[in-house]
């Protein structure tokens, strides 16, 4: 087993496009790009969703389904604009294993207005191919609330 707390800047690469990628297809509603990237089995808390792990990706393809018209305010995703910004990343690879753990923060545009929202995520990827043939798929992902006004007024109870 090999880590390394440092990762090459091609596989750390490679980590963020995926990374990318799924919180794209978030964003997009696209429930197709999302499944293929993750595992059936994924686990998640979600602090802002359940106070419990959500297990199965079954749960999270039908929120994404409904994302875009939840982010617009209920309303039309018309003229909607969703943005990411990764900061202050991590890389851990213990093999087949890697750990992202960073702040993501989201920019929000619509009707003129711009919101933004921030927490901490942790997100661990399996390669579920070979090292020639790389198939790395969400497993895990553990969101922590930033303690702000605005996080603690969207803590559903």
């Amino acid at each position: 087993m090999s880590y390394s707390s440092d990762p090459s800047p091609e596989f750390a690469g490679q980590l963020f496009d995926l990374l990318d990628r799924c919180l794209q297809a978030i964003w997009d509603g696209n429930v197709e790009a999302y499944a293929a990237l993750t595992s059936a089995d994924v686990s998640f808390f979600e602090w802002y969703i359940s106070p419990q792990r959500i297990d199965g990706i079954d749960f999270h393809l039908r929120e994404i389904s409904v994302h875009r018209a939840a982010v617009s305010g209920g309303g039309t995703s018309a003229g909607l604009h969703i943005q990411h910004e990764i900061l202050q990343p991590r890389i851990q690879r213990y093999g087949d294993t890697a750990i992202i753990s960073y702040t993501l923060f989201v920019r929000i545009r619509q009707d003129g207005r711009v919101r933004h929202l921030s927490h901490n995520e942790s997100r661990v990827f399996h390669n579920f191919g070979s090292e020639n043939i790389p198939d790395w798929k969400l497993v895990h992902c553990h969101k922590s609330p930033i303690a702000t006004a605005a996080s603690v007024a969207i803590l559903r109870g």
